[in-house]
């Protein structure tokens, strides 16, 4: 049974949510002392989606590279589009842009208290078409909001036997 579920917002699902997804997945992993293709089986779901995504396609080849660098696959991922029923599911949203977050808010108003920019201070920026560098430069803005937001919903990290 999902006790929590996680929705990460970006334009096309092919660079900064899917990133952040694996992020997310890798830290939940961590508190919630499971490995990662158990979180789901431990209660937690994350997943991503795009405001203007086409499904199905997979994430972009400086995206899977540059998580493969952190031992994340995310070579697997396939896009989808941001829906009402996405929204309604998840327990939390958090967008890349205050773009996305109107967005989100636009197909769901009532979840309005659940939708939120991942980084509260500044927009993730978009590496698409950009080089390996802004890739690793993104990841890196994305872990560490992720950091922040897993110590305020779960504290520091410490594993968690629920």
């Amino acid at each position: 049974m999902i006790e929590y579920s996680v929705l990460f917002v970006c334009t096309g699902n092919t660079c900064r949510s899917p990133m952040a997804q694996g992020l997310a997945i890798e830290a939940l992993s961590r508190v919630k002392g499971v490995p990662a293709d158990q979180l789901e089986q431990a209660g937690v779901r994350v997943r991503s989606a795009g405001v203007f995504a086409a499904g199905g396609s997979p994430a972009s080849p400086e995206a899977v590279a540059v998580m493969a660098g952190q031992n994340i696959d995310i070579a697997g991922h396939q896009s989808q589009p941001l829906t009402e029923a996405l929204v309604q599911d998840a327990d939390v949203i958090y967008t890349m842009t205050d773009g996305h977050r109107q967005a989100a808010l636009g197909l769901s108003p009532q979840a309005a208290e659940k939708i939120c920019c991942l980084d509260p201070e500044q927009d993730v920026i978009d590496p698409i078409g950009m080089g390996q560098e802004i890739y690793e430069m993104t990841a890196q803005m994305i872990r560490q909001a992720i950091e922040r937001r897993v110590t305020e919903r779960f504290g520091d990290g410490t594993p968690n036997p629920s």
